[in-house]
């Protein structure tokens, strides 16, 4: 996660007040039910009201209540209102107003009192690491993705991994899913870039063949394979997984794209 830098711009930074990190997340919270479950909602609620509530509901795992307002059924918790905003994004976006989503939660970001390690990759929010690395291992690998149908499969569990690692900040056990999601998506890469439907373990040289990287990479590859088969076996034999700090989680993900952005020259010309 990316050290927690003030905004030059805030009341705190400009008066030299001290601001905690949990004090910044309930102040984006509390911005966050003006801007977006109050003022942003009340422009839609008489179109697809309905339909917004039960997407944020279904994000957030609970049971429709039209008595509640938007507000009162997303509540208070930082991550909770994370999931609402991705919820009324996945409603507004396909009508054409996804745009008013991201005009309000660039606002959102940019008022806080100080960085809250997170960024806005639509269709949701991702963990922030180190700006450079989630430049070319994440967002830039997200957006040659999604170009493609074909690499759906590999899309919705790299996706998937993101969103775990975002939320490990709350609920660290979901970083053990961060490396079986990887895991996923990178095996599913594999499947497209060689033609071959078959496990990575079978897959994996000839995977580091098609994308033309030298050998020392499959050295590189079957240990990634060996870390992250510890979790995969322990969910399968219904054991403990490995405990993992968020860094080492966060590791994972770059070195999956890592492996990703090596298929991008050999596949992004030839999949529809």
């Amino acid at each position: 996660m990316a050290p927690e830098k003030p905004n030059p711009k805030s009341f705190y930074y400009r008066f030299a007040l001290d601001l905690s990190f949990d004090e910044a997340k309930e102040k984006f919270v509390a911005r966050a039910h003006n801007r977006m479950f109050e003022e942003l909602n009340s422009r839609y609620e008489e179109i697809c009201g309905v339909e917004i509530m039960r997407a944020v509901a279904d994000a957030l795992g609970k049971r429709i209540d039209f008595n509640r307002s938007l507000s009162r059924l997303v509540g208070e918790d930082f991550f909770d209102v994370l999931k609402a905003i991705e919820g009324i994004y996945r409603v507004l976006d396909p009508r054409g107003w996804g745009n008013e989503v991201n005009r309000v939660i660039a606002y959102l970001l940019s008022v806080s009192e100080i960085d809250l390690g997170i960024r806005w990759q639509p269709p949701f929010f991702v963990r922030a690491g180190a700006e450079e690395l989630d430049e070319k291992l994440v967002n830039d690998n997200l957006l040659w993705l999604r170009q493609y149908s074909s690499f759906k499969a590999v899309l919705t569990p790299f996706e998937k991994g993101l969103r775990h690692l975002v939320h490990s900040q709350n609920r660290p056990e979901l970083l053990s899913d961060v490396i079986t999601d990887m895991y996923e998506a990178l095996e599913a890469l594999a499947k497209v870039v060689t033609g071959r439907d078959t496990e990575l373990s079978g897959n994996a040289e000839l995977f580091i063949k098609t994308v033309k990287a030298s050998d020392e990479y499959k050295v590189i590859l079957k240990h990634y394979m060996v870390y992250a088969n510890r979790f995969r076996h322990a969910v399968r034999k219904n054991q403990l997984r490995p405990v993992l700090s968020p860094r080492e989680g966060e590791s994972f993900v770059y070195l999956t794209g890592l492996f990703i952005r090596l298929a991008l020259p050999t596949t992004s010309d030839s999949r529809g």
